[in-house]
């Protein structure tokens, strides 16, 4: 298995939103990511995230 994965505080840092925001996504089932728990770690797949990323991506306007 080579899939990389991180933690919350790691996702909360990528994104630059709270961790405290990540967590209640989960709580609320509301999370965009997919996530595993493992031995008490809530762990992503950093692959999932940046597909995710990607798929949600917008495309500035130019203005001439």
């Amino acid at each position: 298995m080579t899939d990389k994965y991180i933690t919350t505080a790691e996702l909360s840092e990528l994104l630059k939103i709270k961790k405290n925001t990540i967590e209640r996504w989960r709580t609320n089932r509301e999370s965009p990511f997919k996530w595993i728990k493992i031995g008490g770690r809530v762990l992503y797949n950093t692959q999932d995230v940046v597909d995710y990323l990607n798929k949600n991506m917008q495309q500035g306007v130019k203005n001439d």
